[in-house]
């Protein structure tokens, strides 16, 4: 789901509105397909790419003979500890969203983000895809579509901006432990200048009208620039969708921003907790690889996936945090074993699951049960006044 919400942070989300709580209107057009032979290269190149991450790269220094035999040595206990926390991760998807939407039914966001995560789990750059199965869910749940882009925007901000502070938070507090940073020094830097400029564009969009305006005519500038090389016309794209962007988020911001950052704390923290024990469950004790350490690979290990090179970081993510165990001094083939279990509890289960849920939103929509019971009514949410 994170990969999900961290395209839409990038990209540019459907637009426009319909009547909040009527599930008839006309949803946002379908985001506009790429030619098929590019969507066939670009299948080739990810599933060459994880092939070679997993059959040619993880074999040169670990065995997943050993690495299986390391699971099976895991005690029932462990398996319960990690079911339970997988099973948390998974509900931790919809805080975030709740945070943003009011009135979402936990089973309608459970719905939602089970089957567009199934989604950017298996496509090639299936976040687009994703978020336009987001925008048609949610729209027939009853939310505008102004409510909708807020809280795509809003999340993916909030889910980038934790995947890129996490390394610093790690890395200072392993350097100030005395611990080795297991080379994680550049992935920190790399967060440090992201958060910082990412920080103050943000503060500057927020802070007044005229701030806004002022980068987005930036934005347009640097834009323009690069449209040059390649013979485009100048556009004022990215003004306008700065100054749309502050009109739509800017009241949720200050009255909600406190709720959403605890949410998606909270969702970060089931993951981690889960990678925590399938670390400790395959056998790699505190003593060897500290609580510290385990936090500074996992932090390094979804920087590395924040790209959607291929679907759900398959491979990229893996070989990071297999990777960044081994260099705080884990065998290779154990750290390869706590990867399969943390992937195998968190790969699989949405794309099962998102299946299983997009079949019953079906039924749902066929027989008319939003329409009937929306999540949100007009009369229940003013409209959002303009933030300038």
């Amino acid at each position: 789901m994170n990969e999900a919400l961290d395209s839409a942070a990038a990209g540019e989300a459907p637009s426009g509105d319909r009547a909040a709580g009527s599930g008839g209107s006309a949803l946002p057009p379908a985001p506009k397909k790429k030619p098929l032979g590019r969507r066939i290269a670009g299948t080739l190149v990810s599933l060459a790419l994880i092939l070679l991450i997993f059959v040619g790269v993880i074999p040169q220094f670990a065995s997943y003979q050993s690495a299986w035999a390391a699971i099976q040595k895991m005690g029932p206990g462990w398996w319960v500890a990690i079911l339970a926390a997988a099973t948390l991760n998974q509900v931790s998807f919809v805080w975030p969203y709740q945070a943003v939407l009011p009135h979402l039914r936990f089973w309608h966001g459970f719905m939602e983000t089970q089957a567009s995560t199934a989604v950017s789990e298996t496509v090639p750059a299936g976040g687009a895809v994703a978020i336009g199965l987001t925008f048609r869910m949610f729209g027939s749940f009853g939310f505008s579509n102004v409510a909708i882009t807020t809280a795509v925007a809003t999340t993916g901000i909030w889910n980038l901006a934790f995947k890129f502070g996490l390394p610093i938070v790690a890395v200072v507090l392993v350097a100030v432990t005395g611990q080795n940073t297991g080379g994680a020094v550049g992935a920190a830097l790399a967060g440090v200048v992201v958060i910082a400029v990412c920080g103050v564009t943000l503060w500057l969009v927020f802070r007044n009208a005229d701030s806004a305006r002022w980068v987005g005519r930036l934005g347009d500038r640097i834009l323009n620039w690069l449209l040059h090389f390649f013979g485009k016309p100048k556009s004022g794209r990215v003004e306008r969708a700065v100054l749309h962007f502050r009109d739509q988020t800017n009241d949720m911001v200050h009255q909600r921003g406190w709720l959403l950052t605890a949410a998606v704390l909270a969702s970060q923290l089931a993951v981690f907790v889960l990678v925590l024990f399938c670390t400790r469950a395959v056998g790699i004790p505190a003593g060897q690889v500290s609580f510290l350490a385990v936090l500074l690979s996992f932090a390094v290990a979804r920087l590395a996936g924040a790209i959607p090179v291929t679907p759900g970081g398959l491979g990229t993510v893996d070989a990071a945090f297999i990777g960044m165990l081994t260099a705080f001094g884990a065998s290779s083939s154990d750290a390869l074993a706590a990867d399969l279990v943390w992937r195998a509890t968190t790969y699989v289960p949405p794309i099962v699951i998102g299946i299983v849920t997009y079949l019953l939103w079906k039924r749902g929509l066929a027989r008319g049960t939003y329409e009937k019971d929306p999540d949100v009514r007009p009369s229940a949410v003013p409209p959002l006044p303009a933030g300038g």
